[in-house]
């Protein structure tokens, strides 16, 4: 998913966690709604990463220029960063500092599972692709290659 759809899914989560504290709901149901903006959180950095190294083909037909790539991963990192510091205040307002304290460790938790499972297998993925497209690429060229040998030494 792009940076920006996921930067908009995490301010829309992080504005219904807003008004869950609010409204005192139940540890519960906010550290479910904590838990889904911190997945979309990963995504986005984990797609900010992508934006570093970029996959082959992604390099060659990409149509966003440099300088809007990284004023979008400003932009999100800038938000991101508020929002954590919105939600730190939010949490440890309504429930105490050892609730947030508690909530950072399902944090580091969510994001070393995160990147076990499903971050790994995307990149392992990326590779193979690029590695078979490489691979077409090079028969490919010797199929031309070997062609035009054969038409010229048939001459």
């Amino acid at each position: 998913m792009d940076p920006l759809s996921l930067m908009a899914m995490a301010s829309t989560t992080f504005k219904g966690l807003q008004v869950l504290v609010s409204k005192g709901a139940e540890i519960e149901h906010v550290a479910q709604k904590l838990g889904h903006w911190y997945s979309l959180v990963s995504d986005l950095r984990e797609a900010e990463k992508e934006a570093e190294n970029p996959p082959l083909f992604k390099k060659m037909f990409d149509g966003e220029s440099v300088e809007e790539q990284a004023l979008n991963a400003v932009i999100a990192k800038k938000k991101i960063e508020e929002q954590e510091r919105e939600i730190r205040e939010l949490i440890t307002w309504a429930y105490g500092t050892e609730t947030y304290k508690e909530m950072m460790q399902m944090r580091r938790d969510i994001k070393a599972k995160r990147e076990k499972m499903i971050y790994k297998q995307r990149r392992r993925q990326r590779r193979m692709l690029d590695v078979s497209a490489l691979t077409m690429a090079s028969i490919f060229c010797g199929g031309i290659v070997y062609g035009t040998y054969s038409i010229i030494t048939s001459v």
